[in-house]
């Protein structure tokens, strides 16, 4: 059985690309929902929530689950 949590899941990205200021080791991006403003300045780019490794949600899917599916 898969431990629910967010590096577990197949929405979760460890590719920090644009967000220099989260380089944590236990941090990746929840790609599971589409990007969000962060200011309401019209020349801020969008940003992917940062999660922690441990951190899970409802939305949680395990990876091994999402590989099954492909290869049926």
């Amino acid at each position: 059985m898969t431990t629910c949590a967010c590096a577990n899941c197949q929405f979760y990205d460890t590719h920090m690309g644009g967000a220099a200021k989260h380089k944590e080791k236990d941090t990746g991006l929840c790609r599971f929902n589409p990007p969000l403003p962060q200011t309401a300045s019209a020349n801020t780019r969008a940003a992917w929530p940062v999660v922690e490794k441990s951190d899970w949600c409802g939305h949680f899917a395990a990876t091994v689950e999402r590989m099954t599916s492909v290869a049926a």
